[in-house]
């Protein structure tokens, strides 16, 4: 359901889910879980659909995107492709368990802030397999190099937090639970992970969102639905993000792909 239901000048008034009247300085629409802010004066806001021709990504910024892939030869950088709707596709290397060799990574510029607030990511992903692959989905704090900003430390539900400041989903085949997880870390302090329950589908779209509070507490929906709880301490409030996309393959195997259909960003205007 779109929350909002009219109007006056200078403010937008909607219904929360509880029925609860808002007000707003811009206008959005979407159902509640995966909303799509408009932009305006006062919000910053942003949707790629990667409809076009085909086009190449590369560390080169093009349209505002940067591709980064390992040394594997199987690797391939983000690629919109003319697909109904519009994709832009990253196939991950088919060797060895590295990042540096078989990763794959979309990011923008270091663009918003949690204490901007309204921070918002949301992307429609499908992945072309589920059982040799370490994906995350989310915001992370650089920009300079190929990095997992999250990752199983292959062992147990154990994590391994590359990125200084990051949130997001991550699906990882080394946890011993295979399920979208919820991660953070501010100041290389990790936020308490949080396991949704739910795996991923080979090659079948899932929307993953993430919204910061002006204090860097996350909440997280997918497909339009909260899962876990609100995370304390998932961002420091005052670092700089970019939306990312990053994956890589946890062995030897046929070149897997990770889709997005779209992405969307939003925040405050400061």
């Amino acid at each position: 359901m779109s929350r909002i239901v009219t109007s006056k000048h200078g403010d937008l008034y909607g219904l929360d889910a509880q029925g609860r009247l808002l007000t707003h300085k811009s206008l959005i629409s979407g159902r509640h879980g995966s909303q799509i802010y408009h932009p305006s004066p006062d919000i910053v806001s942003w949707t790629d659909d990667f409809t076009g021709g085909s086009q190449a990504f590369s560390t080169t910024i093009i349209d505002g995107w940067r591709s980064r892939k390992g040394s594997d030869g199987a690797c391939v950088d983000w690629t919109v492709t003319p697909a109904v709707n519009g994709t832009c596709v990253g196939t991950i290397g088919s060797t060895t368990a590295s990042m540096a060799v078989s990763g794959v990574q979309l990011d923008r510029g270091l663009s918003y802030k949690a204490n901007q607030g309204n921070v918002a990511f949301e992307a429609r992903v499908a992945l072309s397999q589920i059982t040799t692959i370490a994906v995350f989905v989310g915001f992370t704090d650089q920009t300079a190099a190929l990095e997992m900003p999250i990752q199983s430390a292959a062992s147990a539900n154990t994590l391994t937090t590359n990125a200084t400041d990051a949130v997001g989903f991550m699906f990882d085949t080394s946890m011993t639970t295979d399920d979208w997880w919820l991660v953070g870390v501010a100041t290389d302090v990790d936020a308490t992970h949080q396991d949704t329950t739910f795996a991923p589908v080979a090659a079948t779209f899932e929307t993953l969102r993430v919204e910061l509070s002006a204090a860097g507490v996350a909440t997280f929906y997918r497909n339009g639905k909260q899962v876990g709880t609100s995370m304390s301490g998932a961002v420091t409030a005052t670092v700089a993000l970019t939306p990312v996309i990053a994956g890589f393959n946890r062995t030897t195997s046929a070149a897997p792909t990770i889709t997005a259909d779209y992405v969307h960003v939003a925040s405050n205007r400061v």
